[in-house]
């Protein structure tokens, strides 16, 4: 048996967007005493970075991510549930700390039909700026107040969250956005610490024959998780197939701007 965790990342993003509406102030730097702590409660990953290849570890991405001042994030999951009907949703994030700016994009589809025609929000000097729908029928409204925007930005890695740390292997090195990265795969014998999690099934999932999977973690010298893609397909009781993948990136780290949205006129009038 599986728990249908898919359908909850989908959900998850959503309260987090849903969150952001409410005003996301990009916020200031939290005292140092604060940033030392990590803020996920986890305890198989501490604060200093992954050192020899062996064991998977990272570090507290608050703090580097404030030190580094700006980043983008994207994230994207595409799945077909057991009731046939295909989502799929993306998530861009922006950040610039130092300048207190940010931008997000949120779009999804169902079966492949846009739904609403996407969400874009601009977060400049305690001003949230939004812009709802599609080119023809956008809706714009601002409002002061302020958010924490690193949690956005943390939420949406997932590489602690399914307690499968210890279990991931170390697979080599390689480059990713101009950073060495040492690559961690879960292996085949602890495929259900995840898949006990994510079976794309809704009401109840049933038993679930997975056919393929594959998780993988892309993790830099500061210990910075910089990619996450998780992917599976199988086969319900009924024989109905599900699939269901995602993918983070974490990219641009200290190198960033966030441009004014060429919609921002419009949601100041």
């Amino acid at each position: 048996m599986y728990s249908n965790r898919i359908p909850v990342l989908l959900i998850a993003v959503l309260v987090l967007l849903a969150g952001c509406a409410g005003g996301a102030d990009v916020a200031p730097a939290a005292d140092a005493d604060d940033t030392d702590t990590p803020t996920d409660g986890g305890g198989s990953a501490d604060t200093g970075a992954s050192s020899d290849g062996d064991d998977f570890e990272l570090s507290d991405p608050e703090r580097l991510l404030r030190d580094a001042g700006s980043f983008t994030v994207s994230w994207s999951y595409t799945g077909v549930d057991a009731d046939g009907v295909e989502t799929a949703v993306t998530r861009e994030f922006a950040a610039d700390l130092d300048a207190e700016r940010s931008y997000s994009r949120t779009t999804s589809t169902t079966d492949g039909r846009s739904d609403a025609g996407g969400v874009e929000q601009y977060v400049a000097d305690g001003v949230t700026y939004v812009r709802v729908g599609g080119d023809d029928e956008a809706t714009y409204t601002s409002y002061e107040g302020s958010t924490e925007v690193l949690a956005t930005a943390i939420a949406l890695s997932q590489a602690r969250a399914y307690g499968a740390d210890d279990d991931l292997t170390f697979a080599g090195t390689e480059t990713f956005d101009g950073a060495s990265v040492e690559r961690y795969e879960l292996s085949a014998a602890n495929e259900a610490l995840i898949l006990a999690g994510s079976a794309a099934a809704q009401g109840e999932p049933g038993n679930l024959e997975v056919t393929s999977f594959e998780y993988a973690v892309l993790v830099d010298e500061d210990g910075l998780s910089r990619h996450e893609s998780w992917a599976f397909s199988g086969r319900m009781d009924d024989g109905t197939e599900v699939t269901g993948s995602w993918e983070y990136s974490l990219t641009g780290v200290g190198s960033m701007t966030v441009e004014e949205p060429a919609w921002l006129d419009e949601a100041r009038a």
